[in-house]
């Protein structure tokens, strides 16, 4: 088998690979070339895999497992246009301009492919990233993100040990849906598609695990089928709000480089200023914002989760509070909620 393959787009998706598969152990920083109608590259973190058509070749069985670091350092500096890929019962070479790479086959693997699944939903990449990114950015390892739908949204949500992220997504929804995957893979997709830099439509897919499919790539998110919260209705309905003071943002970031990772702060709203407290240790933190509002609330919060959400949000703030909960929100519908204390 041979195949000519375009350097410049072969380094964007060696790059889109480099981000799918993260710090991940799991493939040992392999990628797998297999044929489908053309030549595609595999790369998978353990849940996520993300299959690309990088080239034109003749048909071939199986799936060929090359490290990615070897690629890389091959084509560091490389000039040329084009990479030659030259497939042999034993070995494969790859060579550009007067150099050549060879490397031994300890045997073909089974090509892997996406599974069956069911067209559940249409959007496009910026909507959905943004939306990715933002329910994703409190979330540690361990925690699920959920995408799916409530009566005739697209909606992303994903809640956290103080916090819950939540935003509708714009797009189509041909069924209902909701589905759960890792914190991690979810990352690795919003790092990925920003190397990608290209709005184009997506189209959802889901069977036993959670398609994200364009013209140029397909995305396959490991997790299962799930719930969303079943306060999702009250989270999302329009109540009473008021603008958050222009400081909320830096006392929230101050108090996250001040207090440790896994500590909380108290932020209270009381006769018409907004008040944060913190401690650990022998170590406190205090703050007042003048705060010209009648709303009367209490909560307690990760700064360094609610940081991270608040730097993901445009625009001026607002808050309202619902039954249980207090609600910030900005102008795209990005919202954050915590339980009221």
């Amino acid at each position: 088998m041979r195949a000519t393959i375009d350097l410049s787009n072969l380094s964007l998706w060696l790059k889109f690979c480099n981000k799918l598969i993260g710090s991940s152990e799991f493939s040992f920083g392999n990628i797998y070339f297999s044929y489908d109608r053309g030549l595609v590259v595999r790369a998978t973190d353990g849940c996520l895999h993300g299959w690309m058509k990088i080239g034109e070749c003749e048909p071939f069985e199986g799936e060929i497992a090359i490290p990615l670091r070897l690629l890389k350092g091959f084509l560091v500096g490389e000039s040329g246009e084009f990479l030659n890929l030259t497939l042999m019962e034993d070995e494969i070479a790859l060579s550009s301009g007067n150099e050549t790479l060879r490397m031994k086959l300890t045997g073909k693997r089974e090509k892997q492919v996406p599974i069956e699944h069911e067209l559940v939903a249409k959007s496009d990449v910026l909507n959905f990233n943004k939306a990715l990114n933002f329910v994703t950015s409190p979330l540690e390892e361990g925690d699920l993100a959920l995408f799916g739908s409530f009566e005739k949204d697209l909606l992303m949500f994903a809640s956290a040990r103080s916090i819950i992220c939540l935003t509708r997504l714009q797009g189509e929804l041909m069924k209902p849906f909701v589905f759960s995957f890792p914190y991690m893979s979810a990352r690795h997709v919003v790092k990925a598609l920003e190397v990608y830099a290209k709005n184009v439509q997506l189209n959802v897919g889901l069977g036993e695990a959670l398609l994200i499919r364009s013209s140029d790539f397909t995305l396959q998110l490991c997790g299962e089928h799930a719930a969303f919260d079943p306060r999702i209705g009250d989270f999302l309905q329009r109540k009473e709000t008021y603008v958050v003071p222009r400081n909320f943002q830096r006392f929230v970031s101050k108090a996250a480089w001040l207090m440790p990772r896994e500590s909380t702060i108290r932020i209270e709203c009381v006769r018409d200023s907004m008040r944060f407290f913190g401690a650990y240790g022998t170590v406190s933190y205090r703050a007042i914002l003048p705060f010209d509002c009648p709303l009367r609330f209490e909560f307690e919060v990760s700064p360094h989760r609610l940081r991270s959400a608040l730097a993901r949000m445009a625009g001026r703030l607002l808050i309202s509070v619902g039954d249980g909960f207090v609600k910030i929100e900005d102008s795209a519908g990005r919202t954050v909620v915590v339980r009221r204390l």
